[in-house]
């Protein structure tokens, strides 16, 4: 392959350039406080914030530079969706539970959205709607049978299908057979989105710390004691909010999520040109199917952003910007002879059911899980968990204290991983040929 990497190649998130993360933290957390937040990402800035305004001192704690993990790693997506497609969750559930699951997600989104207004968060969010795009009819029926559906079950969604004629509508490629279009997603720079986040936490008081693991919580009283390399902390509460990034000390949440690499990459600045003929609509595109890509323009609409590959063990950063660039290349031929700029992972967190979970589990709260919809469900259900710890009815949703399943001989490291993302990949291939 010819040399793709600009000069000033990067392996390290796009997002970064205008949201740099804080290099050093040598803050000594208070020897008392209400709640401990582990995680500083979405989900715990999100409590924290909330409940820093409801009166809780509140401390945030993170192993690694504040906003290490997804947060600032991933799509930028701000769906309505749940990470199971509709038709496959009310196999699991049956459709009276399937359409309260939606309706959560629906409301993860409306929430942040209203969050970032009203917070006047600077990170270009635009409510663009999204692409689903169909890689076979079979995939394009599925769609639509699901958006019937939903709409029977009173799934408040605002959709609708783009036959494959007019699929050119939304991106500059042939290999799809239409799609599926969802009014009410948007995309913005989650860089900046989890910057306003901290900002606003610790504008109202709450302590955000880097480089500053909890190494163990153990129960004291009616509360906790959590043990950091920098001194210990009492606290009434503790919220685990680590998602794919859940260390040894917390072996049940960790027995619980499957972590798993993603991978992005971002092109050089294009013409508008080109990127009014790749993408039209200037709406972020995902393909309908088990392992997707994703491609969308980026905050200011001069680069495509492309990702994908999630889960496969492809070698070094350089390496895996290599085979993305193939699969760019091939759904979308007029980028052929564009550099990359950037390239970079991070780890989403799946679950056994393909749900998000929220609850308590030996007094301990946490929110984890996102499936890929951790900016919306994140955001919210960390409001949702502070809403909980101050005792507020208004914090039960239909993903409250549901059965978080594990496996035997589970305990963090997806040794299986390899074999389910062939079979995943196996059941889109099917998929493909029909």
């Amino acid at each position: 392959m010819a040399d793709i990497f600009t000069d000033n190649y990067k392996e390290t998130p796009y997002w970064w350039d205008l949201a740099p993360h804080e290099t050093s933290d040598e803050q000594v957390p208070p020897a008392k406080t209400d709640v401990v937040i582990v995680g500083s990402g979405n989900v715990g800035m999100s409590a924290a914030l909330s409940l820093s305004r409801l009166g809780r001192k509140t401390v945030v704690l993170d192993a690694q530079e504040i906003g290490y993990g997804a947060s600032t790693r991933n799509a930028g997506y701000l769906g309505r969706g749940l990470g199971m497609k509709y038709g496959a969750l009310t196999s699991a559930v049956g459709r009276q539970e399937a359409a309260k699951l939606a309706t959560v997600a629906v409301a993860a989104h409306d929430y942040t959205a209203a969050l970032i207004r009203a917070e006047q968060i600077t990170c270009a969010y635009r409510d663009t709607g999204r692409f689903l795009a169909a890689p076979s009819k079979k995939a394009y029926d599925k769609l639509a049978q699901d958006l019937d559906m939903m709409l029977e079950d009173g799934v408040p969604i605002d959709a609708e299908m783009i036959p494959r004629e007019r699929q050119h509508e939304e991106i500059a490629s042939d290999i799809y057979h239409g799609g599926q279009l969802l009014r009410g997603n948007g995309i913005m720079h989650p860089g900046l989105m989890h910057r306003g986040l901290v900002d606003r936490a610790r504008s109202q008081g709450a302590d955000v710390i880097g480089f500053c693991p909890a190494t163990a919580v153990d129960s004291q009283g009616s509360g906790f004691v959590v043990t950091t390399p920098r001194g210990k902390i009492e606290t009434r509460d503790v919220f685990i909010a680590t998602n794919g990034y859940t260390p040894k000390a917390f072996p049940w949440q960790r027995r619980r999520v499957i972590p798993a690499s993603a991978f992005m990459m971002a092109t050089e600045t294009l013409s508008p040109e080109l990127m009014a003929k790749v993408q039209p609509g200037g709406r972020p595109l995902l393909e309908a199917c088990n392992t997707p890509l994703w491609i969308r323009p980026n905050e200011d609409g001069t680069r495509v952003l492309f990702g994908g590959r999630t889960g496969e063990d492809l070698g070094s950063l350089d390496r895996k910007a290599e085979q993305l660039y193939g699969e760019m290349v091939r759904v979308l031929p007029d980028l052929e002879g564009v550099k990359l700029t950037h390239s970079w992972s991070g780890k989403v967190a799946m679950t056994f059911d393909w749900l998000p979970h929220t609850g308590t589990h030996e007094g301990i709260h946490y929110a984890m899980g996102w499936c890929a919809t951790g900016i919306p469900m994140g955001t919210y259900l960390g409001h949702q968990t502070a809403l909980r710890i101050v005792g507020d009815p208004a914090s039960v949703t239909a993903l409250d204290n549901r059965p978080f399943p594990t496996r035997p001989f589970y305990y963090g490291n997806p040794w299986f991983l390899r074999w389910a993302i062939w079979w995943l990949q196996y059941q889109d291939r099917t998929m493909m040929k029909k």
